[in-house]
């Protein structure tokens, strides 16, 4: 009787071991955790570099000035920086505001040469943009790291008007002036969050920067202009 009740508990014992190892050797399965969505509040600062182009527009250039239409519509590359301030909505909705400045190297200016023999003359004429920049507000909707936007605001930009003539044995003449258009500007863009401080982003700018008068010598009457002008660009943004 005794051996039996001994060999019961001996049984009763394993079986319990058993027990406690089975789950010891239980696996527990963590249940995943989701990464927070990006969030786009905060102040931000960056660069960027694009290609512009615009449409100047003058009484000289549309009379095909000097037997040729000398000049040609501003063109070029350029590059500056940007600060703004984002703030985001808990409907996803992304209010700002942009402030940017280029230097920029949209030029304009066309030569027309004639040769006589051994007289040569060349004549220049056209505009430059060396500079320009906005003030705007943004409105978006974040997609989590994505970020596409509208933009609207103020738009300047620096212009010159320049007329040259060179002549064999003869002095050049030249005249320029230098004035800062200012208007309007409209655009979309679209930004991603490479990490959770680094964005970069594509944007196009149509600004429309009216009208103002050149003067390019005294006695000489004011030549006004008109001016427009289209950007893509790409940046870089470091969110604080």
């Amino acid at each position: 009787m005794i051996k039996r009740t001994l060999g019961l508990a001996f049984v009763a014992a394993c079986g319990l071991g058993s027990v406690a190892h089975a789950a010891d050797l239980t696996v527990v399965e963590e249940a995943a955790v989701a990464a927070p969505a990006f969030n786009w509040t905060g102040l931000y600062a960056g660069v960027h570099a694009g290609y512009g182009w615009g449409d100047f527009s003058s009484p000289l250039d549309s009379a095909n000035f000097f037997l040729g239409d000398l000049s040609r519509n501003p063109d070029g590359i350029f590059g500056g920086g940007q600060i703004g301030y984002n703030y985001q909505f808990s409907n996803n909705l992304v209010a700002g505001f942009e402030i940017d400045a280029s230097i920029a190297d949209l030029d304009g200016i066309g030569e027309l040469t004639l040769t006589s023999g051994s007289d040569r003359a060349t004549i220049s004429q056209g505009s430059k943009i060396d500079a320009f920049g906005t003030v705007r507000g943004r409105l978006g909707y974040a997609a989590d790291r994505f970020l596409p936007y509208v933009t609207g605001g103020l738009a300047w930009a620096r212009t010159s008007y320049e007329f040259g003539l060179d002549q064999t044995d003869f002095p050049g003449i030249h005249f320029s002036d230098k004035q800062t258009f200012t208007g309007w500007t409209l655009g979309a863009g679209l930004e991603y969050a490479v990490t959770n401080n680094v964005t970069a982003k594509v944007e196009y700018l149509y600004a429309d920067l009216g009208s103002k008068d050149f003067q390019l010598g005294a006695g000489l009457p004011a030549i006004p202009g008109d001016l427009t002008m289209q950007t893509v660009k790409f940046g870089l943004n470091y969110k604080f």
